[in-house]
């Protein structure tokens, strides 16, 4: 789900036009396939720019809504939000799937309950944002109580056009909230701060106690790894990860620096523009990025079979002297498929070098500078730097087994913060006034909660954000139990929010599904019935 950046627009505030004005689709224009004509509607909802003081104005907020399961007055409703991403990639049939159609959960709960679908874009991204220049200063809105109270307030008071009378808005209705990733994570906390606007909640890979360092992160990549690795004939991926990363950060993290080595070992991986140490670093690992999309484990498992392929060194000349077959192997491939790749997303900027993206030290990098919804991950690091729900992917301690550079720690991600958002008129982001996670942790109850009630989790065995899910090895306790009323599901050689989609959504991506996501799903559809049958029942007596 990717939107292009679009043209860089000046600094300056301003309360946005409609989207169709800044190059964002309206609603009524996102593609529908021809069966879903008359079935599926998309217009805007007003929503308050400041739920806490309503005297400060309203904007405009996208949704689509189908009605193709909804069995009538006082059937339920399932809400998902894309997050950080615009509504389209979610709504239009192009990639295969919708999360308005049983090619997703989503679809699948309304197939199942007699259901209206509903997808709400976030407050911010894609054309739902009250303003077009988003600095430290208009962004100050953009928080998850705010979008938490934008899922409510919807709930309770949009007008379907297939239901007039408002007879399956909350809480005369159960509404389903269905979430995976961030937006799960904005499901836990809408449960925490507005009980009963939804009946129920499906979470998939949800961050629930996010930290300042995560470097479980690629540790659990490290793992899915050893996992795969057992049905392949190529052995010893890890190992030969961990040997590049001490060659690597032999020479980054060396005690007294050698210019020489250093430009040596840059060009040696085929980066030949100007770039800054730890930058380098992270383009190294920038192909650990696949494995969190859909199946994109393969692309890090064929990484893995080139990097053990061969086991001859290289002579690196008087410089880098002898270079272990590993490191020349993960130079190869690193240079062959990934130093071209990088950048791709943003090339509508022209740029010539082609990790010119990762430069983090230049305020006029365009990634940087442009300061409107055109660049859609500038949102989405505000919330990583204003809750701050942080959990910046790092290398592992030194006692550790690390399969990125340790050169790639928090102060490389927590420095951009500032570098993105400098004050504006006295505004700042979160972490800039003191915020840390664990501020957020106790607001929120973090993976220690109490109360909860009607929620489903989620999560993959290896999925990278584990350790912040419920499903965390390092929560106090454990992973959480399940329960009748909290059932938990830990899918086993599963990634990144793998349920999200269905056998048929996947077949059609070109995809084949994991038989244990699909035994979770079926579970999953069989409590929800359970509990909605529940609410009806109590809505009888």
């Amino acid at each position: 789900m990717k939107l292009s950046p679009g043209v860089v627009l000046p600094f300056a505030a301003w309360v946005a036009p409609k989207s169709s004005l800044r190059g964002v689709p309206e609603p009524q224009s996102i593609k529908l396939s021809a069966a879903k004509q008359g079935i599926v509607s998309c217009d805007w909802f007003t929503q308050p720019l400041d739920h806490n003081n309503l005297t400060l104005g309203t904007w405009d907020q996208q949704y689509c809504v189908s009605q193709e399961w909804w069995a009538g007055q006082g059937s339920p409703v399932v809400l998902m939000t894309p997050g950080e991403t615009p509504i389209t990639g979610s709504v239009s049939s192009g990639l295969g799937y919708s999360f308005l159609e049983n090619t997703t959960m989503t679809g699948t709960y309304a197939q199942s309950l007699g259901a209206a679908t509903v997808v709400v874009e976030h407050r911010y991204f894609g054309g739902s944002s009250p303003y077009d220049g988003l600095d430290s200063e208009t962004l100050q809105y953009l928080t998850t109580e705010q979008a938490a109270a934008d899922l409510a307030n919807f709930a309770k008071n949009v007008v379907f056009p297939f239901d007039k009378n408002k007879t399956s808005n909350s809480p005369k209705a159960p509404w389903i909230y269905y979430g995976a990733s961030y937006s799960a994570t904005l499901g836990s906390w809408i449960e925490q701060f507005y009980p009963g606007v939804f009946y129920a909640f499906h979470l998939s890979s949800a961050v629930i106690e996010p930290n300042a360092n995560n470097w479980y992160y690629y540790d659990t990549i490290r793992k899915g790894i050893d996992t795969f690795e057992k049905n392949t004939t190529s052995k010893g991926c890890s190992a030969a990860l961990s040997s590049v990363v001490d060659f690597v950060d032999n020479i980054l993290l060396a005690p007294t620096p050698n210019a020489t080595k250093v430009d040596a070992l840059k060009l040696f991986f085929g980066a030949s523009f100007p770039i800054q140490d730890d930058d380098f670093a992270y383009a190294l690992a920038t192909p650990f990025r696949y494995w969190q999309q859909t199946q994109g484990s393969a692309d890090v498992m064929k990484l893995c079979r080139a990097l053990v392929s061969d086991n001859t060194t290289f002579d690196g000349g008087a410089v880098l002297g002898t270079v272990p077959a590993a490191v020349k192997n993960y130079a190869s491939y690193f240079m062959q498929h990934f130093v071209d790749s990088t950048c791709t997303y943003f090339d509508v900027w022209g740029q010539d070098d082609p990790l010119w993206c990762l430069n983090t030290h230049d305020y006029w990098n365009p990634y940087i500078e442009a300061k409107t919804l055109g660049n859609p991950w500038r949102t989405f690091y505000w919330l990583l730097c204003n809750e701050p729900i942080a959990s910046w992917a790092t290398g592992a301690p030194k006692d550790q087994i690390s399969i990125v550079s340790r050169k790639i720690d928090s102060n490389y991600w927590q420095r951009q913060c500032e570098l993105h958002f400098p004050a504006a008129n006295g505004k700042k982001y979160g972490s800039a006034k003191g915020k840390t996670p664990d501020t957020l942790n106790k607001k929120t109850g973090g993976w220690l909660r109490s109360n909860t009630s009607k929620v489903i989790w989620t999560n993959g065995e290896f999925d990278p954000w584990r350790s912040t899910t419920m499903s965390s090895e390092i929560r106090p306790g454990g992973p959480l139990q399940s329960t009748e009323d909290v059932p938990v599901f830990l899918i086993k050689n599963s990634e990144h929010a793998d349920d999200s989609f269905t056998a048929s959504g996947l077949k059609n991506a070109g995809f084949k599904a994991n038989p244990e996501v699909q035994v979770v799903q079926d579970k999953a559809v069989e409590i929800m019935k359970k509990w909605v049958s529940q609410f009806k029942a109590g809505k009888s007596s």
